[in-house]
């Protein structure tokens, strides 16, 4: 049992201690103590039903509030401007992306995701760059924001170049976007522009009201949540569904 669990615990383990044993007027601190330990040791399953409703309780709690956050933040994760895009730009099929140039389940996703828009025609995939995993990561999302700004066209390409590299690093940005066919210098000056910055701490902030922890995340306008990699197959099945 997790410490945080212990005093959400407490009130639940004393109704059921209460109607797992005789009622008392009165109790001293010690003698209640003494009746947890002993009810516990001859009744453990009162303690695996409290932790069981007490996950329930709380499953059901950041199911509530994704929705909430979902319907709040919808305009932001669906309908800014700003955002890179990879697939049909115009596609009617939407789905967002959080992800991290070096994350290596962000890779595996974008293998599949790559895949899946040569079989979606209809496919929009709005990419929510972040930094989460270090220095290096954030000088690559900026890089990535201020591409999407000034040159969406050339969004994917930069992408997929990053995507490319096992980690990538802040020194190779430069490289990395020559060899993808952009300016690497103007971008680069770019990615220091406050509205980069202000748009990487949206990109955060969105992540962090749905309750997400982790990349990669795909989040379907319907509230469908998909965190972590998934396969094509599986993927393609949510999808289905989505059309149907």
């Amino acid at each position: 049992m997790t410490l945080k669990l212990f005093p959400a615990l407490v009130p639940m383990l004393a109704i059921g201690l209460l109607s797992a044993t005789p009622a008392q007027a009165e109790m001293s601190r010690s003698e209640f103590q003494k009746l947890v330990r002993e009810t516990l040791l001859e009744q453990p399953e009162i303690l695996r039903e409290a932790i069981i409703k007490l996950e329930e309780k709380d499953q059901l709690a950041q199911q509530a509030e994704f929705s909430k956050q979902l319907k709040q933040q919808s305009a932001q994760l669906f309908n800014n401007k700003t955002d890179g895009i990879m697939g049909n730009p115009k596609g009617k099929l939407e789905v967002v992306y959080f992800t991290d140039y070096n994350c290596p389940y962000c890779h595996r996703m974008n293998q599949t995701l790559l895949t899946l828009i040569k079989d979606e025609p209809e496919l929009k995939i709005i990419v929510k760059d972040l930094g989460i995993l270090g220095p290096d990561s954030v000088q690559a999302a900026r890089l990535a924001l201020a591409t999407a700004m000034a040159s969406p066209r050339q969004y994917e390409e930069l992408h997929q170049a990053m995507m490319s590299q096992k980690k990538v690093s802040s020194a190779a940005l430069a490289s990395i976007a020559d060899k993808a066919g952009l300016d690497s210098k103007a971008l680069l000056a770019k990615a220091e522009d406050k509205k980069v910055s202000d748009k990487l701490n949206e990109n955060l902030s969105l992540f962090r009201s749905l309750g997400l922890n982790g990349t990669p995340a795909l989040v379907f306008p319907d509230g469908t949540l998909i965190p972590g990699a998934v396969d094509i197959g599986g993927l393609k099945d949510i999808l289905k569904d989505k059309k149907s």
